[in-house]
């Protein structure tokens, strides 16, 4: 049950078609060069992925994982040796929370209950008025 080679396609032309065992269906694989010649292309075109890959005819999921999977590896090839930069951290102060402040006010068995800045604004009103 293994996939096995149709065509005489060989490495020198960059892909190699096989059968998939499950589908029996032909399968196109094609080397690093193929993609990134793509991946140049859709850049100089301005098209996102998904636009390009409907326009060309490529398998969104493949070129997705071809293109970032080689991204991802040549960023971890190109500093060899480098030292990665230190983490850095930033210092975050938790806002205090105001004096909690809350008022009911009942009136014929009606109950109106505030807190935080609306209690104490009625709260400073209340007392301007008796003072």
């Amino acid at each position: 049950m293994s996939d096995e080679v149709v065509t005489d396609a060989t490495p020198s032309q960059g892909h190699s078609v096989k059968i998939d065992w499950r589908t029996g269906k032909a399968m196109v694989s094609h080397d690093d060069a193929f993609w990134r010649d793509h991946e140049r292309r859709r850049v100089e075109q301005g098209l996102s992925i998904r636009q390009y890959c409907a326009t060309h005819g490529l398998a969104l999921s493949t070129y997705r994982h071809r293109v970032s999977g080689r991204r991802r590896n040549s960023k971890a090839r190109s500093a060899p040796g480098a030292a990665a930069a230190p983490a850095s951290f930033v210092e975050v102060k938790r806002p205090q929370p105001a004096a909690a402040c809350v008022i009911e006010v009942v009136v014929q068995g009606v109950t109106l209950r505030l807190t935080g800045e609306p209690a104490q604004q009625l709260l400073s009103r209340v007392l301007e008025r008796l003072a």
